[in-house]
């Protein structure tokens, strides 16, 4: 080989030792970029999995806490005073039906009430006897009868409604007559006494003669009375009854302490408590307050009576105007001397007043 072809083998295999470089190193870049490049999608799948996305993680808060929906809002009823339960009351009494069994008005009575009271009302009837009573609720104005229209007999039990009036309709000063302010005053308070506590007939017959009826007519207007006064006594239906003891209640707790004859409505209230032979009294303690009067006739003018009709108001209760309670109640029979069933007529009334 000359020099020159010599020189031209060296030039040759330098230049093709240079590409061998080249094509190497391009090799083994390429390939460490591809080994950086895996080694970024390990991470990414890794921390994919480690830390789920923000849809992911809303979903698995949500299976883990349940939605809590807020509680509704409790609707609060207001309290109905009592100027709203009296006309409520008049109304649901216009409404009963006086010749059934057992009615009512304004309320439901359930399967209980319901047997516990016409096991009460057959009481009567199985021992020749006739009953009706009325019981209004002074919470609501609610009414029940039974034979709430049939007229009866009132006996003694028209006195104390009748003294009522007199003095709601200003025929006697009641606040005079409670403070014996006057010598005619000292008169009347002692007329009042005796006829509602001890049911004296002179000292009633003696106001009877005095005011005569028109002021127990003229209280009774707009309550619906259809029934009243006829004579000293008279017959009544427990339904109407039972509307002026709606009225009385009103008038000897419905005003106000600082009300001009609050003095003497109080007076005339106490002098109604523990009234004699009343079986509304008997099956409730010293603390309820009960405001009654009884009324009987054993056979006198071939007349046959043992009624009681009043308010019961529940031990503790204050501010009866603005939230009323207890009820009236009024009981008509013939069943002479038989305490024993008005007695349970009246418990069975006040247990379901209770129950309701």
């Amino acid at each position: 080989m000359t020099d020159v072809q010599l020189d031209n083998a060296i030039v040759r295999h330098a230049q093709s030792a240079s590409r061998w470089k080249t094509v190497c190193f391009s090799a083994l870049l390429v390939a460490a970029l591809s080994a950086a490049s895996m080694g970024v999608a390990a991470h990414q799948t890794s921390a994919s999995a480690a830390a789920p996305s923000a849809s992911a993680t809303a979903t698995m808060q949500s299976q883990a806490q349940p939605t809590v929906s807020p509680s509704p809002t409790p609707t609060i009823t207001p309290t109905p005073t009592l100027a709203q339960v009296v006309p409520a009351a008049f109304a649901n009494l216009n409404q009963l039906d006086g010749s059934s069994t057992l009615a009512s008005a304004g309320v439901e009575l359930n399967e209980m009430q319901r047997s516990q009271l016409m096991e009460r009302i057959e009481d009567f009837r199985a021992q020749g006897y006739q009953a009706s009573f009325v019981v209004v609720d002074m919470r609501t104005g609610a009414a029940i009868a039974s034979y709430g229209g049939m007229p009866m007999y009132t006996a003694s039990s028209i006195k104390a409604p009748y003294i009522v009036s007199l003095a709601q309709t200003g025929a006697v000063d009641i606040n005079a007559v409670a403070t014996s302010a006057t010598a005619d005053a000292v008169g009347l308070n002692q007329l009042i006494t005796q006829t509602l506590q001890v049911s004296d007939n002179d000292t009633y017959e003696a106001l009877y003669k005095r005011f005569g009826a028109a002021p127990t007519m003229q209280w009774l207007a707009g309550t619906g009375a259809t029934t009243g006064l006829n004579g000293y006594y008279g017959d009544v239906t427990a339904i109407d009854l039972a509307r002026m003891w709606v009225n009385s209640y009103d008038y000897l707790f419905g005003a106000s302490a600082d009300a001009a004859d609050a003095q003497g409505r109080t007076w005339l209230a106490q002098q109604m408590r523990s009234s004699l032979n009343s079986s509304i009294a008997a099956v409730h303690g010293e603390g309820e307050i009960v405001a009654s009067k009884a009324g009987w006739i054993y056979g006198e003018g071939n007349l046959y009576a043992y009624n009681d009709a009043g308010i019961v108001i529940p031990a503790g209760s204050m501010q009866l105007s603005e939230k009323p309670q207890g009820y009236v109640l009024a009981m008509l029979t013939n069943a002479c001397a038989r305490d024993d069933l008005l007695t349970a007529l009246a418990q069975t009334v006040d247990d379901a007043m209770r129950a309701a």
